[in-house]
């Protein structure tokens, strides 16, 4: 393309970012013609088009976009390349906005919920006993050991394939959408940023780092195809991965999902009362204790100096898109798991 080609691309994304902040006050648009028209149209293409390979088709994309962009330094000249330049990347954020990004301007569950920026505390050791002890009977029914942590002797990707199913058997799956989990092809870079998986937005392959304890890749996987099914707020993520996993007739994820929740209650828990976190803590399973070591031990090991920009950098983008907490967006999960037990009360 000439210049002139790029200018005139550079305006016509321009005039999209217009219709962008028009349309990210105005959630019923986005719920009503994107998510409901749409959105299933999109995804269904992507998951014909990708799914159906065994290995991820977006890391290899994202490998081809850096080499190209690095190797085109070599001659880049601000006079003669900076509109080429935007036009590219005005483009690349059209194309994520409109294959998967207009999901973070949908009502929240938060909002729809009229949920409380406070937590009562009551209620908070409530719902972490409620957890506990699904979380301890689940654990008795896996090893006859309270001792010792359950050991999954599955491979990965029989794991993937039943995160996959779970998500798929759900009644929490949006009509018409899909998903599955792969495995990323660079898991070790996932550990040194300290990511467990994230979903690509322009194939939507739900990718999952495989060297994380097993299950942990159940959950991850499970919180990456509510990605895939348009849940991107990261708390709504982690809510639907909880939910669907923890109501599966298959023990295993069932124990992983109650898991996460009794983890993130208990942190939560924590910080308003430490002794009845502690009291939470020493009423399940020491089997369980050894799980939770398991993970920390894991991403000790990946500990490094770069890790806290990684981390900054996705705080930032989720600001940017309407997650006003940033990276501590996941925990927000704990007022959706509350009001559910409160509900049932």
């Amino acid at each position: 393309m000439n210049r002139l080609t790029h200018r005139w691309t550079f305006l016509g994304v321009v005039l999209f970012f217009v219709g962008l902040f028009i349309v990210k006050h105005q959630p019923f648009w986005v719920e009503h013609y994107y998510e409901g028209l749409f959105y299933p149209l999109i995804s269904t293409l992507n998951q014909w088009l990708w799914a159906r390979f065994p290995f991820s088709i977006g890391d290899i994309g994202y490998c081809i976009a850096i080499l190209f962009g690095l190797w085109s330094l070599r001659r880049f000249s601000f006079r003669r390349h900076i509109w080429k330049v935007l036009s590219i990347v005005g483009l690349v954020v059209v194309i994520f906005y409109t294959s998967w990004g207009l999901h973070y301007f949908k009502t929240s569950m938060r909002e729809q919920r009229q949920l409380l920026d406070t937590l009562s505390v009551e209620q908070l050791n409530l719902a972490t006993i409620h957890y506990a002890k699904k979380l301890t009977a689940l654990h008795n029914k896996l090893t006859t050991t309270p001792e010792k942590k359950v050991v999954v002797d599955a491979s990965t990707q029989h794991i993937l394939a039943l995160a996959s199913e779970t998500m798929k058997a759900s009644a929490l799956r949006p009509p018409r959408i899909n998903g599955k989990a792969k495995a990323t092809l660079f898991p070790t870079v996932l550990s040194y940023m300290g990511f467990g998986g994230y979903a690509n937005p322009f194939t939507h392959e739900a990718q999952v780092n495989t060297l994380q304890p097993k299950l942990k890749i159940i959950t991850t996987a499970c919180h990456e195809i509510a990605h895939q099914w348009g849940y991107a707020a990261e708390d709504e993520a982690n809510y639907i991965s909880i939910k669907a996993s923890s109501a599966s007739e298959n023990v295993l994820v069932a124990y992983a999902g109650n898991m996460l929740a009794f983890q993130y209650l208990t942190n939560a828990l924590y910080h308003y009362d430490v002794d009845r976190a502690k009291e939470q803590y020493q009423s399940v399973p020491k089997g369980v204790i050894a799980h939770f070591q398991e993970v920390r031990a894991f991403w000790q090991r990946y500990q490094n100096p770069f890790e806290p920009l990684f981390k900054k950098s996705y705080d930032q983008y989720l600001k940017a898109n309407h997650q006003q907490e940033g990276i501590k967006s996941y925990s927000l999960v704990v007022g959706l798991l509350v009001d559910d037990v409160v509900s049932l009360k």
